[in-house]
């Protein structure tokens, strides 16, 4: 598993999840990627950081540190509703670019992944923030339903 975040700005730090990620787990990667990733791209501390609700994402650990830490953090997403977060697209890509490279092995895999990550361009990141308006303009014309996005 792996963790990565993308921007108006073009994708950050990509992050690779040994095991099971609890809270504390995600607190090391909001410290160590999430932040940098803002700094990286040129945000600086002007950001909201969206994530997908994950149980780990919403462990009173990770809440908490994001109080005290003055995380700017999207509020929940409500129960049951679209995924209608722009990387889940870019996760599309990165797998059907993934299933075109060989790999025999965990390091080809890894290193595989990296290069697809790092071959996102800025341009295609951009595309993908600027549909946000017609996908949650879908979303509502569907009731919430099912869209073509």
């Amino acid at each position: 598993m792996v963790w990565g975040a993308m921007s108006y700005r073009g994708t950050g730090l990509l992050y690779h999840v040994k095991g099971n990620l609890n809270g504390a787990g995600y607190i090391k990667i909001l410290q160590e990627c999430a932040i940098p990733t803002a700094h990286l791209v040129g945000y600086g501390d002007d950001y909201w950081y969206q994530d997908d609700g994950a149980p780990c994402h919403r462990a009173r650990i990770v809440k908490d540190w994001q109080l005290e830490n003055d995380f700017p953090c999207l509020e929940n997403w409500p129960p049951q509703s679209p995924d209608i977060n722009p990387i889940e697209n870019l996760w599309h890509d990165i797998k059907l670019d993934l299933k075109r490279r060989l790999h025999h092995n965990y390091r080809e895999l890894a290193n595989n992944l990296r290069d697809c990550w790092n071959s996102v361009t800025t341009e295609r990141c951009q595309t993908l923030v600027r549909s946000m308006p017609m996908t949650i303009q879908a979303v509502l014309v569907a009731k919430g339903g099912h869209t073509k996005y």
